[in-house]
């Protein structure tokens, strides 16, 4: 299945690699083997099982150079959020894809002052639940206290879903407490996930959540200590 949007954003645990240009296709795979052979990569997915399959083509952004960390990471174990825009920015309520990276590594060409294509590929973590969510949070910057906008999701359901973190910016002194909230009337509120975050390094969070969601989402993130250092962040939640 291959996605279309006037306004794509990849982010990888806490990092923005979107670049200048993307394509995105996302298809389910079902992998019997595992094989390798002169040196290639071992793909080892569960016999029968069909897992998706995220594919990211784009340009590395210039700014990053060889030294971007997720890069150079030899196996990423974080959150890959795929934001789709139907304006020309990414807004709240638009449609979010969500996975877990399962040991897998991004592989790029690096040229030394150029910008070049790379591939990366990844499969959700056995058992994880992801896929289709809905941003509750685009990037978005946040020094003390922030309520975001309510998201109508539809009709509410019963069997919980994953509420999912990526902190692209962090201050290193403070700590957040970023809370998920659901209402079905849009008004009276409660919690159903708290992410706590120590602000000294970026990176993404996962939380599972219970029991029905109602209709409406929204998120609300407090600072805990001096005013002044910002922190941007972008939040989404999947269904089940």
């Amino acid at each position: 299945m291959a996605l279309a949007g006037e306004h794509v954003q990849v982010l990888v645990d806490g990092y923005d690699i979107t670049g200048d240009h993307n394509k995105i296709a996302i298809n389910d795979a079902r992998k019997m083997l595992a094989a390798s052979a002169f040196g290639e990569a071992v793909e080892k997915y569960l016999p029968g099982q069909r897992q998706p399959k995220l594919e990211h083509n784009g340009y590395l952004n210039p700014l990053a150079g060889r030294s971007h960390p997720v890069l150079n990471g030899v196996l990423i174990d974080g959150v890959v959020s795929v934001l789709l825009g139907q304006n020309a920015d990414p807004v709240v309520g638009d449609p979010v894809y969500n996975l877990v990276t399962q040991q897998e590594q991004y592989n790029s060409n690096m040229e030394v002052g150029s910008v070049v294509p790379f591939v990366a590929m990844f499969t959700n973590r056995n058992g994880a639940r992801a896929g289709w969510g809905v941003a509750l949070a685009v990037p978005v910057d946040f020094t003390n206290t922030i309520n975001g906008s309510s998201v109508d999701n539809g009709a509410s359901s019963g069997n919980g879903g994953v509420a999912f973190l990526q902190v692209l910016q962090a201050a290193a002194t403070d700590s957040y407490s970023i809370v998920v909230e659901e209402s079905a009337n849009d008004s009276s509120w409660s919690t159903v996930a708290t992410f706590t975050l120590d602000a000294s390094a970026i990176g993404s969070e996962r939380l599972a959540l219970s029991g029905t969601l109602e209709r409406y989402l929204r998120f609300t993130a407090t600072r805990s200590g001096s005013a002044g250092d910002t922190v941007r962040l972008a939040m989404s939640v999947v269904r089940s």
